[in-house]
């Protein structure tokens, strides 16, 4: 499991992007908008976050947000505190990386106003779990696309390439019950690598994913102006 994250921190298309501006690929607008001058510099992607490997729930999303301010792994980190901030990111790990799964350590070692996608997704799972819940632990993170953008700047064109390479392998690794995916672009993603038919309110059979059996949901983005609970969406109790 942890080769697969130091594979997605450490993207070979990425690199070679990096390395040759001029290199047509559908992942370039997403990796350059990070306008950096070398590549220990880059912030790398963002393979999950929490402990994937048994967290009973998977909140998929389209790419993860970028902040300049954020203590977050570069390139130049080593592997193993990369991988510490990634599977301890919400707790257990060298640093307190986040706070009460919403605040993330900034690099003056003060800590960010709460991230409105965080408290989103907390929200959710204590909708599922019907209490309190421990992120990280109760739920993990991850993405379709995997660079940092803001506004899911280049991920509709990466979407093309990213879940391809690395989708189903994350999804191998996960020990999810229920997957809930975030959004048009994870929708769409998910949809084409598995020939899956939902939608933004559907719930599926239990199907095989990653070579697990899972519930998978379909939920709008977290800023999309429309119903976004369990509650609004599904009048019935989910599961």
């Amino acid at each position: 499991m942890n080769n697969l994250l130091i594979e997605i921190s450490h993207c070979p298309i990425a690199k070679a992007i990096i390395e040759n501006p001029s290199l047509e690929n559908p992942c370039k607008e997403i990796v350059l908008s990070q306008n950096i001058g070398a590549i220990n510099d880059f912030q790398v992607p963002e393979p999950w976050s929490g402990q994937i490997s048994t967290a009973p729930i998977l909140f998929l999303s389209s790419n993860p947000s970028i902040s300049s301010a954020e203590q977050y792994p570069l390139w130049s980190w080593s592997d193993s505190l990369t991988t510490d901030y990634f599977s301890y990111r919400f707790g257990n790990g060298q640093k307190i990386w986040v706070r009460n799964g919403k605040y993330s350590l900034q690099k003056d070692n003060t800590y960010s106003e709460s991230v409105n996608f965080w408290a989103f997704v907390r929200q959710r799972a204590m909708e599922l779990f019907n209490r309190d819940v421990e992120p990280g632990i109760d739920y993990a993170l991850s993405e379709v696309v995997h660079c940092k953008s803001k506004s899911e700047y280049g991920a509709k064109s990466a979407a093309k390439q990213c879940p391809q390479k690395y989708l189903d392998k994350i999804l191998k690794v996960s020990n999810a019950v229920i997957v809930v995916v975030l959004g048009d672009i994870a929708k769409d993603a998910i949809n084409a690598t598995y020939n899956l038919s939902g939608d933004n309110q559907s719930v599926l059979k239990p199907i095989k994913l990653g070579q697990r059996e899972r519930y998978v949901v379909f939920l709008p983005h977290p800023n999309a102006r429309k119903n976004r609970t369990f509650k609004s969406i599904f009048p019935q109790p989910v599961f």
